[in-house]
């Protein structure tokens, strides 16, 4: 029995081998495609459902119609801010010195937002999109309109003669709103989130302790949602100063900003805005590096809601059902904004084309439906929809098989991110983790101290002092100027992040005493 073991043993441990040559030696022309198998190396933040799925609709794509197979060797270093430090660090130094030959280790960046994709294109890293006739005319087809209520969805730059040369291009679009559990939300009493109510219902106090929330410090497209309250906010009181002042409406855009009411409405926009941020903050229960945690730990009942992106959310709310989760988008108040593509500078070659293929599947019918279709339908998902209304917009024609009936096209609220709005993001993230993370115990311990107060009304207004930071957004453009004469911004960034951390806390402490 002891040999017959050991034989039985040895006879596991050869099966995988023996099954290899097996399939090896019978699939010999599989093989020798597999061997002269190409590799297009793309850098991106996508989750693995988004990768596997396009990685196989590819090669199938690529095969049918260029007769080779293509395997996407994908790059995954984290969340977008994490991707943008990488190709700075891999392609500064190049720039700077103006070697003869750029390095090479990615050839397409896929996907974390327009937003991050001007900043690549304001660094030099991108090079334009050089469309065939063919795909260029199926591009002017498929973008009739080159924005979506005032956010473009593809980077505008055009040779001399008009021809358009992107050098980034939407693919698919995404917005931001609130993910919930019904379940958690009857336990403490309190009424469900609505679109009507919209980002105001995060802040409810009952929920101090529920909320999930993204680090902004990690997640730039966690904070491109926060950067939306605020802009709501700025865009109320816009609406409101134009029905008092008609005659602003009209003003050229570089005019209206320099003009004093103007301005103050903005201020106290601005102001409302970061106010509802802390008290949203306030709640929460953590802030987590990843803002695809979010919607999990809505959904396991860890917390009860949370500021989440939308496919995000909603690929949760189809795998545990809604009566474990729900997402909500606020009513003219969240952005809907496109997710791009694009080559990287130094691709040349085999390696250019390969991407400019890829590109192409992207912006095709069959890219663009992948993004919506129900698993298991022709041209669908092989495992889970993937949620994302497509971007160009004459796919909507037909939705045949379509996961769901949305279409930002014709929901857009009038209101969108705002070009010149987000001319403060990357100076107002600082003050965000500095007020709710940096500060996070005095913020909580003083909040905790106001929620004690009896009287409804002194406990209402003290809520609102403490939410109201002892910041302007005039501090904020200060600081971008500044920001532009340091030698070292990242250590001067670093060094007024403390001194902000700071003086929020001495606001926290005071509130707290006031409470008490």
């Amino acid at each position: 029995m002891r040999y017959v073991s050991l034989i039985l043993f040895a006879l596991v441990l050869a099966a995988p081998f023996a099954l290899r040559k097996a399939i090896v030696h019978d699939d010999g022309p599989r093989t020798a495609v597999s061997a002269s198998t190409e590799r297009l190396v793309v850098i991106t933040p996508h989750n693995s459902d988004i990768r596997n799925e396009f990685a196989r609709a590819f090669g199938r794509w690529h095969r049918a119609h260029y007769g080779s197979d293509v395997e996407i060797d994908y790059r995954v270093p984290g969340g977008t801010n994490d991707i943008k430090k990488q190709l700075e660090a891999t392609y500064g130094e190049w720039l700077e010195k103006k070697q003869a030959s750029p390095p090479d280790d990615f050839t397409v960046v896929w996907g974390g937002g327009d937003y991050f994709f001007n900043q690549l294109k304001g660094e030099h890293i991108l090079q334009p999109l050089k469309m065939p006739p063919e795909l260029l005319k199926e591009f002017r087809e498929g973008f009739p309109q080159p924005s979506l209520a005032g956010v473009k969805l593809y980077d505008n730059t055009a040779a001399a003669d008009g021809t358009p040369t992107p050098q980034w291009v939407g693919v698919c679009l995404s917005s931001f709103g609130i993910c919930y559990n019904p379940d958690v939300y009857r336990a403490l009493g309190i009424a469900e989130p609505t679109p009507e109510r919209g980002w105001s219902a995060l802040t409810d106090p009952k929920l101090f302790g529920f909320i999930a929330l993204a680090d902004p410090a990690h997640s730039a497209s966690a904070s491109v949602g926060y950067l939306m309250v605020i802009q709501h906010k700025m865009a109320q009181a816009e609406t409101a100063l134009f029905s008092q002042r008609p005659d602003l409406r009209a003003m050229p855009k570089k005019a209206l900003a320099k003009n004093a009411d103007y301005r103050r409405a903005m201020e106290a926009g601005w102001q409302a805005g970061m106010a509802e941020l802390v008290k949203i903050a306030a709640n929460a229960r953590y802030f987590t590096d990843s803002s695809t945690l979010v919607p999990m730990d809505v959904s396991r009942g860890e917390t009860a809601a949370g500021i989440a992106i939308d496919f995000y959310a909603q690929v949760t709310e189809e795998s545990v059902g809604s009566g474990r989760m729900r997402y909500i988008a606020p009513i003219g108040a969240t952005a809907i904004t496109p997710d791009p593509v694009a080559v990287l500078v130094g691709a040349s070659g085999r390696k250019l084309e390969l991407a400019q293929h890829f590109i192409e599947f992207l912006l095709s019918p069959q890219g663009q439906r992948l993004w919506i279709l129900k698993p298991g339908t022709p041209g669908g998902p092989l495992e889970r929809s993937l949620r994302r209304p497509p971007i160009r917009q004459d796919v909507y024609a037909d939705r045949t098989g379509w996961v769901d009936g949305t279409d930002p096209f014709t929901s857009a609220a009038g209101f969108n991110e705002r070009g010149e709005w987000m001319a403060l993001f990357d100076d107002t993230r600082p003050m965000w983790v500095a007020a709710w993370i940096d500060s996070r115990e005095e913020l909580q311990d003083a909040y905790r101290k106001v929620l004690a107060v009896p009287e409804i009304n002194r406990r209402a207004a003290l809520i609102d002092t403490l939410a109201y930071l002892p910041i302007k957004m005039a501090d904020v453009e200060a600081m971008k100027a500044e920001a532009a004469r340091v030698p070292d911004v990242s250590y001067w960034r670093a060094k007024k992040q403390i001194e902000w951390a700071e003086t929020f806390r001495r606001h926290y402490r005071q509130v707290g005493e006031e409470a008490e």
